[in-house]
């Protein structure tokens, strides 16, 4: 056995025999164990789950209904009346004679016109982009709004709706 150093650390061991003067030999592991570890794991799967299940809630809300043709006759109380109160861009490939989009606003950006926006709306698993009438104001992120245009192909490939109604909820 050994002595307590007088002028070294407090109970620090001394003397000749070489277990005794380092102690014993312990392995330490990081800061999580591997109980540790497993919880962290099972936290994250969970959160993720959560997160996962949000996103899912959220891109499931809303329609998009399209009207590849148009139909033999209008009715007035229907919302197919907006798709001829405006005329449509010449620039784009039609894809349908008419869209109602109801869902979420993820995103707004103007231009390239002083007076042109265009938001992005999540709805039932799609995202449609759609271009509000000249001067409009666009909406706030995550209001909910319902848009009745032309289908039409952007620039970049996604779907557009040429919104000739606008109204936010």
């Amino acid at each position: 056995m050994g002595s307590v150093a007088a002028a070294g650390r407090p109970g620090a061991l001394t003397g000749s025999d070489p277990e005794t003067a380092q102690g014993p030999r312990v392995r330490r592991r990081g800061r999580l164990g591997r109980l540790g570890r497993a919880r962290l794991w099972k936290v994250t799967a969970a959160v993720s789950t959560l997160v996962f299940c949000g996103l899912v809630a959220v891109a499931a809300q809303g329609s998009v209904t399209i009207l590849a043709d148009r139909p033999a006759s209008l009715t007035a109380s229907s919302w197919e009346t907006w798709c001829t109160r405006g005329e449509v861009r010449t620039d784009r490939q039609r894809l349908a004679f008419c869209a109602r989009v109801e869902g979420l606003v993820i995103s707004t950006t103007h231009g390239p016109g002083p007076t042109e926006a265009h938001v992005a709306v999540v709805c039932d698993f799609h995202l449609v982009i759609v271009r509000l009438p000249d001067g409009m104001a666009p909406p706030s992120r995550g209001s909910r709004v319902t848009a009745v245009g032309p289908l039409l192909r952007a620039r970049d490939g996604q779907r557009e709706v040429q919104a000739f109604r606008m109204r936010s909820a």
